[in-house]
């Protein structure tokens, strides 16, 4: 019974204390709302993010077309900051996982952030680039991520980058599969 309490009351005080603010200014929502752009240090970062992630992408084969590493950059980054508001995000990740374990939250889990910023990449019906599923740590309950990983068309899996809105609650990060400290293995499509 001490235990049930305890527990209860850990998680009222960290849920009070992560839902005044997230922390984070999210460019994609405000633009969205507002219907332009601001000309702000913020909007700046989100800008600079952009260019940042389409060259990376640019960068995985030669034969990957400019303008399609450019939106795939653009959607990815500004629906990895809505899902963060779509969630009613609390930071960080692993705080927010605990919420929608215990049900003050739907979504928000890593495979949750995979389902949901897969569908809008997807519909950009890419012709240079590929999406996969990666997962890593499969079947652990407390290990297991998942993320989307976009490939140049044709190349391997190892050779693609993890695009990861869950890592940064809602900043998309992004790394080479290689590189990244997870084991990364690609999910059959069969079992998206």
């Amino acid at each position: 019974m001490r235990f049930k309490r305890v527990f209860w009351i850990s998680v009222g005080l960290l849920w009070i204390s992560g839902c005044s603010a997230t922390g984070i200014y999210y460019p994609a929502a405000e633009i969205r709302r507002s219907g332009k752009a601001e000309n702000s240090p913020q909007e700046r970062i989100y800008r600079e993010n952009i260019g940042r992630l389409k060259q990376q992408l640019l960068s995985l084969k030669n034969d990957v077309n400019d303008a399609e590493a450019d939106l795939l950059a653009e959607t990815a980054i500004r629906e990895s900051a809505m899902l963060a508001e779509r969630y009613r995000l609390i930071r960080p990740a692993r705080l927010h996982n605990l919420l929608v374990q215990v049900g003050l939250r739907d979504r928000g889990l890593c495979y949750h952030w995979t389902e949901d910023l897969m569908k809008p990449l997807a519909a950009l019906h890419l012709k240079t680039l590929e999406l996969h599923w990666g997962v890593a740590h499969r079947g652990s309950d407390l290990f297991e991520h998942n993320s989307v990983v976009v490939t140049a068309r044709g190349a391997n899996f190892v050779q693609g980058m993890i695009l990861d809105p869950w890592r940064n609650s809602g900043n998309l990060f992004w790394e080479l599969v290689a590189k990244d400290p997870y084991p990364w293995k690609q999910l059959p499509r069969a079992e998206w």
